[in-house]
């Protein structure tokens, strides 16, 4: 019972940080966080960057990776800390659980699917989820968290087998909670409804998660060190595969995954520095041919409830203003964040997995960035 509130309350973080990302964040650091001056004329602009994110590292506040684009191109990346306890230190080969911001691959695998003519983002979820109980859910409402079902997930019984996995979501469909609102009624961020996405696609294309996700997503797009992973997964352990720590020391103690690291869908992603250009690129209009604009470009569209009044959330990004998204993941020692420009050709991305504060690291970034450019 104790471990399950564990779960909980690292769930209940999990939202919180989302909400965090633009409530304040471009106005000032957290608590204990030094503000990036970084100063025109005072030297190369991304060296100061990297002074900066070495004191935050030596003062216990920073370890992982930090990747920044401008106008395109890798404008800076800067590595700090350890892949594991004791291990070697964090590279651009490095892998990062990415938490939330797995979202964005979940959508991107769904909109693949879409362009494929497999499905239709305004498709009753029920043509594929045959058990379940919710009527007039649509796909589209699953990726935009107004689909008003109950994020049950997290509070159903572990199998004997001792973790739980996407199936195991999937046919508890029938006896979930009933709805408290209405389709559409609420803007109401669900981990759920994403894994309830994976759980579609699988049925969809007769593969899992994590073998479709290479196929239709990954591979296409030419990502090289990004993948699905869960405690399904065949190999348990690669090179490069970064682990959660309690702090940034070296020998600082891992976190296990948990009992509820056997879904994906909600999180599951690990990616390396490497692919950010790249990944950036597949959301970015009339840069790749993988996907039509006209399908893409609804990822950055806001949903719009009932009453009609915006979410500023698209499929598995928040949208704070016209000209960019974000999102942001927390789970186990996982701290990612990731802004980006609408046009692709600025971004700001920070993986952590030593329980750090990305949000306010990235958003400091950001807001030099924007200082400097202020059409950014």
């Amino acid at each position: 019972m104790v471990r399950r509130i564990a779960l909980q309350i690292l769930a209940f973080m999990n939202r919180m940080v989302l909400w965090v990302l633009w409530v304040g964040a471009m106005s000032g650091c957290g608590p204990g966080l030094p503000a990036l001056q970084v100063e025109a004329g005072g030297g190369d602009e991304a060296a100061q960057v990297g002074v900066w994110l070495d004191s935050l590292h030596g003062a216990g506040l920073h370890a992982g990776a930090v990747v920044v684009m401008r106008e395109g191109e890798v404008w800076g990346q800067w590595f700090h800390g350890v892949e594991r306890s004791g291990g070697d230190p964090v590279s651009s080969a490095s892998m990062f659980r990415l938490a939330s911001v797995s979202k964005q691959f979940t959508a991107a695998g769904v909109l693949m699917a879409v362009g494929q003519g497999r499905i239709g983002l305004d498709d009753d979820i029920r043509v594929w989820l045959l058990e379940c109980p919710y009527e007039g859910v649509t796909v589209r409402h699953l990726m935009q968290h107004v689909s008003g079902i109950p994020d049950f997930y997290m509070d159903l019984p572990i199998p004997e087998r001792g973790f739980l996995g996407i199936a195991d979501v999937l046919a508890a469909l029938p006896d979930a909670p009933p709805m408290e609102r209405a389709v559409g009624e609420a803007f109401e961020y669900s981990n759920t409804g994403y894994v309830l996405l994976a759980g579609l696609l699988e049925r969809v294309y007769g593969q899992p998660f994590e073998e479709l996700m290479m196929a239709e997503v990954f591979g296409p797009a030419g990502l090289e060190c990004t993948r699905v992973w869960n405690l399904f997964s065949e190999d348990k352990d690669w090179p490069h595969k970064t682990w959660s720590m309690e702090g940034v020391e070296p020998n600082a103690a891992q976190i296990n995954p948990t009992e509820l690291d056997g879904v994906a869908g909600d999180g599951g992603v690990f990616m390396c520095a490497e692919d950010v250009t790249r990944w950036n690129d597949w959301w970015s209009f009339h840069v790749t041919s993988i996907l039509p604009d006209s399908i893409r470009t609804q990822a950055f569209q806001t949903g719009v409830l009932l009453d009609g009044s915006a979410t500023n959330y698209g499929f598995g990004w928040s949208l704070p203003d016209t000209d960019h998204a974000a999102h942001s993941g927390a789970w186990l020692g996982a701290r990612t964040w990731w802004w980006r420009s609408l046009d692709g050709k600025d971004a700001v991305v920070v993986f952590n997995h030593t329980g750090s504060n990305p949000t306010d690291i990235g958003s400091e970034i950001a807001k030099q960035l924007r200082r400097e450019s202020p059409s950014l």
